[in-house]
């Protein structure tokens, strides 16, 4: 049996239309669980209201604090799990709009026999029809980013539309005692989980043809705002020293002089140097517990370190990025 996982944090309009979307082609016995993290009391109330006409596939929980979509996502997988016959988990952004038959899509990509237990979907561009996501890719810059193209590298899939088969959340739950680390708060914890997930030996695949259009970042307020900045680069820095083998590391580490020189340049120019300075600093004070984790994550490891670099995509980072860079360099302040 499936269950499907949702967060609302301020967009239950969004929300809203992505359950229109999603109760008519939900199979009978699917379990659709519901947060509202933290949005205030009217919009808990709405989303309550719409959760009762449906209560027969919605179980719906309100948190009166933000808990960020890790913590969030966590809360939700404990509810779920407790029901044994679940033996499936779909991770669903609020600003998605799923398209009829995703879900068998990426059913049908499971197979266990070869330990893919992870699905990513595709991710569309509603106003355009771009690609928005076709999963995590990490790049050679040390920097995971969305997956653009068919013939990139799948890290896994990302938190926006992931599917994952209960044996595998069981797994990472008892190896490293974790689902999401609730310490990123938000942003590169799918880039954990499922770098986590690939060392006990699980494989992602991509349905191709799960399509699902999806607004991007509307609960953080849009993808470049010092929120995003912040816990984006922070967290890619924890799961470097989380996950990524020292050997690897040693050989990338041009590439990540040249990947944050760049970083800090382009946001420099952007007067944000204030944010800069805390992401750093704070990045810099949560190693020691980082570094705790790694060594859990290390004696759990099913595969040998050298398979790392086969999940590694060869591009410095997405094809465009660089000539995307050194056009807003040079246009002024970058706005």
């Amino acid at each position: 049996m499936l269950a499907i996982l949702i967060i609302n944090h301020r967009t239950a309009v969004a929300t809203r239309a992505c359950l229109d979307a999603l109760l008519p082609q939900t199979p009978t016995g699917v379990r659709i669980y519901l947060l509202d993290n933290g949005s205030g009391a009217a919009e808990a109330a709405e989303l309550a209201r719409c959760s009762g006409a449906h209560a027969d596939k919605i179980t719906f929980e309100g948190s009166i604090a933000n808990l960020g979509f890790a913590a969030g996502m966590n809360l939700l997988l404990e509810r779920a799990l407790v029901d044994p016959a679940i033996d499936q988990v779909l991770l669903l952004n609020s600003d998605t709009r799923p398209t009829p038959g995703f879900i068998a899509a990426m059913q049908a990509r499971l197979a266990p026999a070869t330990h893919t237990d992870m699905v990513a979907a595709k991710l569309l561009n509603p106003q355009s029809d771009n690609v928005d996501s076709l999963g995590i890719t990490l790049y050679r810059s040390t920097l995971a980013s969305n997956r653009k193209h068919e013939d990139e590298i799948l890290l896994g899939p990302t938190g926006g539309c992931a599917l994952f088969s209960r044996r595998l959340l069981e797994d990472l739950h008892a190896s490293h005692g974790e689902w999401f680390d609730e310490n990123f708060f938000c942003y590169a914890e799918d880039t954990d989980l499922v770098l986590r997930a690939r060392w006990l030996g699980y494989r992602p695949a991509f349905a191709a043809d799960a399509i699902v259009y999806h607004e991007g970042s509307l609960s953080s307020g849009g993808p470049d705002n010092d929120f995003v900045l912040y816990h984006g680069i922070r967290n890619s820095l924890w799961w470097l020293v989380k996950d990524a083998p020292t050997g690897w590391l040693l050989r990338s580490l041009p590439w990540f002089i040249l990947l944050h020189g760049g970083i800090c340049l382009r946001h420099l120019r952007r007067g944000r140097a204030r944010v800069l300075r805390r992401l750093y600093r704070d990045a810099i004070r949560g190693f020691p517990a980082v570094r705790k984790k790694r060594a859990i994550i290390r004696k759990a490891r099913r595969v040998p370190a050298h398979e790392f670099a086969a999940w590694v995509e060869p591009h410095f980072y997405e094809r465009d990025y660089v000539q995307r860079a050194w056009r807003e360099l040079w246009r002024g302040n970058g706005d």
